[in-house]
């Protein structure tokens, strides 16, 4: 049985995150990525179960999206294109992850390799 997170409830989120990244504009595009980096470690730590993955890697996509698109409305002039965007901010942001593994292996199972798995 697979887990998926919500689609409004995600929807919501991703909104928040884009008012909240909208009204940081005016500190510096290092305090945005560092915002985005520790709510996308929290998201991760949160929604980082069996069989989610592709709806958290859905998200912080599009938490990448709205990064992106705000830190180029910092001034007239478009500073990032997305290959820069992504070069840039990419290694600085945490990768898809699950965190609680909601199926173990249960112990009494032999190692792997054996034929009686």
């Amino acid at each position: 049985m697979g887990r998926k997170t919500d689609g409004k409830r995600k929807r919501k989120k991703l909104k928040l995150l884009s008012e909240r990244l909208r009204a940081m504009r005016g500190v510096g595009g290092k305090a945005m990525v560092a915002f985005l980096r520790r709510h996308l470690q929290g998201h991760i730590q949160y929604y980082g179960v069996s069989g989610n993955g592709r709806s958290v890697a859905s998200y912080i996509y599009f938490a990448m999206r709205y990064l992106f698109k705000w830190l180029n409305r910092r001034s007239q002039k478009r500073s990032l294109n997305w290959k820069t965007f992504g070069a840039a901010v990419q290694p600085l942001l945490p990768t898809v992850r699950i965190v609680h593994d909601l199926y173990p292996v249960p112990k009494w199972k032999t190692q792997a390799g054996s034929r009686m798995v």
